[in-house]
């Protein structure tokens, strides 16, 4: 505990030293002043007494606990703890691992009786806990905006510390990894962010997939329902046209089935860093008694489109399955991946990068 103590306040003083920590803690309350300084009125939104007149976003239309929580959910969780936060926190914590392994810095470390691998997990709690430290200001800072000018206090905002911590955790094991074999803040940072594109684009291409996957189900469904209307209506109907339609759909299905089974193999091996966003979404929402208007939207706006529009255009290539029948199936499929995939086997993953650094970390001549 001696041990974890002072590398804690080590690490303490090193990022006050760069400014970092303060620079952190600053612009999570700049982001909080920029949720709290609007307003609405019947015309819109206002921002210093000024009117921006907005549709739809207005006095009329939401109470100010629903204005300020809407603002929460999609400046503060989208924008900032979902994106700029976590990179914000790599580039504080990026120099951590490389300078504890530089030259006359480990070998005071090593001095003292405590076995390497608990002095990496150590450095690695501690950047955690400065970055809980900053997500705590920020949800501090939102439930006193939204419940002093909202009306509202709402605890359920202070379950996105643990959720953001946990998104941070994925990527900080890959940054902790990556220094302590380079020995470079800079060479570590940049991996680590390349490496965050490349779960990004693990996850699009999963999700692209898996919508023409889906779409095709549909498809496949529809016209067999289709057929047996036909044979239903008149047992002596042709119905060669729509065998020959289902045997191409059956086909590109069973392509889309193939290549989708590899990049989820891909997916589930690695840490799931937009789909543990979109749980922080889901759960700030529910835990905060927020609204989440898009799914009403959507489906009022399906419900009021032209019958010509309902089927096909440009999604998935679907065209005898209404495009609001396809989203939903996705949405469907996509909830239907429980906690336990999510962070279950993202854990399994950092806890490997954590093994593979605290192992070199442990042989490693200094």
């Amino acid at each position: 505990m001696t041990a974890f103590v002072a590398i804690l306040v080590d690490g303490y003083r090193e990022l006050v030293a760069k400014k970092l920590f303060t620079l952190s803690m600053v612009l999570s309350l700049l982001v909080v002043a920029v949720i709290g300084i609007g307003g609405l009125n019947e015309q819109g939104v206002t921002i210093f007494g000024f009117t921006i007149e907005v549709p739809f976003i207005n006095s009329t239309m939401f109470t100010p606990a629903e204005f300020y929580k809407l603002m929460f959910n999609s400046v503060g969780v989208t924008f900032w703890l979902g994106w700029l936060a976590c990179l914000l926190a790599l580039v504080s914590s990026a120099g951590m691992f490389p300078e504890m392994v530089s030259s006359g810095v480990v070998e005071n470390m090593l001095s003292r009786p405590t076995e390497r691998w608990r002095l990496y997990m150590y450095k690695f709690t501690a950047g955690l806990l400065f970055t809980a430290a900053q997500m705590g200001v920020f949800c501090l800072a939102s439930f006193l905006v939204i419940g002093l000018r909202g009306g509202a206090w709402e605890p359920g905002l202070f379950l996105a510390i643990p959720l953001v911590t946990l998104l941070y955790s994925y990527l900080f094991a890959m940054s902790a990894l990556l220094g302590t074999i380079t020995r470079s803040a800079i060479a570590a940072l940049l991996l680590t962010i390349l490496f965050w594109g490349f779960l990004f684009t693990v996850n699009s291409a999963e999700n692209l997939v898996n919508g023409f996957r889906i779409a095709r189900v549909k498809e496949c469904q529809a016209i067999e329902s289709l057929m047996q209307k036909r044979q239903k209506e008149n047992p002596q109907a042709d119905i060669s046209d729509l065998h020959s339609e289902l045997e191409r759909e059956q086909a590109t299905l069973g392509n889309l089935q193939f290549w989708h089974r590899v990049v989820f193999v891909l997916k589930t091996a690695l840490p799931k860093t937009d789909e543990t966003t979109s749980l922080l979404q889901r759960w700030t929402v529910q835990a905060s008694n927020m609204q989440d208007e898009s799914g009403d939207d959507a489906e009022e706006v399906a419900d009021n489109a032209p019958k010509q529009r309902r089927r096909g255009g440009p999604g998935f290539g679907n065209t005898r399955t209404k495009n609001s029948v396809v989203v939903a199936a996705i949405e469907a499929d996509q909830r239907s991946r429980g906690v336990g995939w999510i962070l279950g086997t993202s854990a399994v993953f950092e806890i490997m990068t954590l093994g593979l650094g605290c192992w070199l970390f442990s042989r490693r001549d200094f």
